[in-house]
């Protein structure tokens, strides 16, 4: 019941609906569309296909798939779709999780704020940040790793500040959680912890080295899957000797920066510039202020901003670490969004405020007219490809695809590589063998028997290709007269520019 006299809480109440109605349309996208346009996405469907089916003799995937060393990365991720695909389907599994990361990365970014009594209006920065360049290229272990790498670091910093057998074990059981998700996810909470760690004021030699045993657990898991996994096995099966390590030019990857950080998409360095553009303005605006209060975990560190270290190490880890490494691509460019996300927890509101109010309101306004951009963009995708979810529905159970689609499935919409793997959904929904799949990659929990695809794999030569008899159906988009009088191909159904056909035998 209001007390006498006291004043409603506008504030609390604004910034209630104001969190509420961004995480409702940093969400609403992934339920607008029946394929999603994240190009790597339909791979992790497979993989939780496989890890239902391989025991199950009835299916194709028994005896060519096999599960690999269990403590692994993405065997977190591939579990969880699985039990939520046993009361649903597997699409609407990793819907689900792609939803609860959208929900849960500005609900850890909150929780961190709160540790370190940073003002939780600065949870704004994170809205434009959900949807990334690696959320886009469907990149799903990674993607969705960052709320527990969040969540990390709020143990982390408790953990320094008043350590306790709890506080430990929070914190050791978050680092294996992470390596089961993604191990680059791992290896950037423990960069992070280490760089704390290193700015934290310890009472004495024997506390400092003390509050390192929360990461060994990880840390000795991790080794000895990269000793198993990584160092002994070569990705991707028989090949060409690769280096073990390449770097990409210096400053041609320095100005691909704001790429990383943003969808993919033609406006996404513009959105990300204009983004930056407002912090650094409410920056410019902004007196000194490291620390919300004296009482902050982090008040004594070495550093005055303990977060703008770590946003700084981000960067120069884009800038200076390798692009490849030992069969792992994509070392070096994951890091602008770590650092934009990171940003997050090191920025300082205007003190006045009307500038104060200005920059949260423009802040707001952004995101949300930036989700409200995508959330259009998904919708105008699913005009573009409903004809090829209906046509992929006509398959029975095990029958297999081939989806040769010029421009890796490019669209009006999602002009990067949306449909690349779009075979691979059928797969997901009737349990038929992928043509390819990351399988092959020995360091995955999900393997072929013997480091063989039992698919061809075919490539640009399909249609000549003496195996495509292999495939039951092939899914085009607008096929050539060429194609709809080919001997190999009988049409089976058109959907808009789509067109199913059966393969002659």
């Amino acid at each position: 019941m209001k007390r006498p006299g006291a004043r409603f809480p506008w504030g609390d109440c604004a910034y209630g609906v104001t969190v509420s109605a961004l995480t409702l349309l940093a969400a609403l996208p992934f339920w607008l569309t029946d394929l999603l346009p994240m190009m790597d996405y339909p791979p992790f469907l497979t993989f939780v296909r496989a890890f239902q089916d391989h025991t199950d003799p009835s299916s194709p995937f028994h005896g060519t798939y096999t599960t690999g060393w269990p403590i692994a990365p993405l065997v977190l991720p591939i579990v969880l779709a699985r039990m939520i695909a046993a009361v649903s389907s597997i699409e609407i599994a990793g819907k689900v999780l792609w939803t609860a990361y959208a929900v849960a990365l500005p609900a850890a970014s909150m929780l961190l704020l709160r540790v370190l009594r940073r003002d939780r209006w600065c949870v704004l920065l994170v809205f434009p940040l959900v949807h990334s360049y690696w959320v886009s290229g469907g990149f799903f272990a990674f993607a969705t790793a960052p709320p527990l790498v969040v969540v990390g670091l709020a143990a982390a910093v408790r953990w320094l500040d008043r350590p306790s057998p709890r506080r430990g074990a929070a914190l050791a059981a978050i680092a294996v959680a992470l390596l089961l998700w993604h191990a680059l996810a791992l290896a950037q909470l423990l960069l992070d912890f280490a760089l704390l760690w290193a700015l934290w004021r310890a009472p004495g030699p024997r506390a400092r080295w003390r509050a390192l045993l929360p990461a060994a657990p990880a840390l000795v898991l991790f080794v000895v899957w990269a000793i198993e996994m990584v160092l002994t096995r070569p990705s991707g099966g028989p090949q060409v000797p690769a280096p073990i390590a390449a770097w990409p030019p210096f400053f041609e990857n320095a100005a691909q920066l704001p790429e990383f950080v943003g969808v993919l998409l033609p406006i996404s360095v513009g959105y990300v510039l204009l983004f930056a553009l407002l912090v650094l303005a409410g920056a410019a605006a902004t007196p000194l202020r490291p620390h919300a209060s004296p009482e902050s975990p982090t008040a004594t560190y070495r550093a005055p901003n303990p977060f703008a270290v770590l946003a700084l190490a981000s960067v120069a880890c884009f800038l200076f670490l390798p692009s490849y490494c030992l069969g792992v691509e994509g070392i070096n460019n994951r890091h602008p969004w770590m650092a934009a996300l990171l940003f997050t927890f090191a920025w300082s509101l205007p003190a006045r405020p009307a500038l104060r109010a200005g920059l949260l309101a423009s802040m707001a306004i952004g995101s949300g007219a930036l989700l409200l951009h995508l959330c259009g963009r998904f919708a105008a995708f699913h005009e573009e490809t409903a004809g090829a979810s209906r046509l992929i529905d006509r398959l029975s159970r095990g029958q297999t695809l081939l989806a040769p689609l010029d421009a890796w499935g490019a669209t009006a919409t999602f002009p990067g590589k949306p449909l690349r793997a779009v075979q691979e959904i059928a797969t997901a929904r009737h349990g038929g063998l992928p043509n390819s799949s990351y399988a092959g990659y020995g360091m995955n929990f999900i393997q072929y028997v013997g480091g063989k695809n039992p698919m061809p794999g075919l490539g640009p030569d399909w249609l000549s290709h003496p195996e495509l008899a292999r495939f039951d159906h092939v899914l085009l988009r607008s096929p050539s007269p060429a194609l709809l009088t080919n001997e190999r191909l009988a049409l089976v159904a058109r959907d808009g520019p789509w067109a199913l056909f059966t393969v002659r035998r």
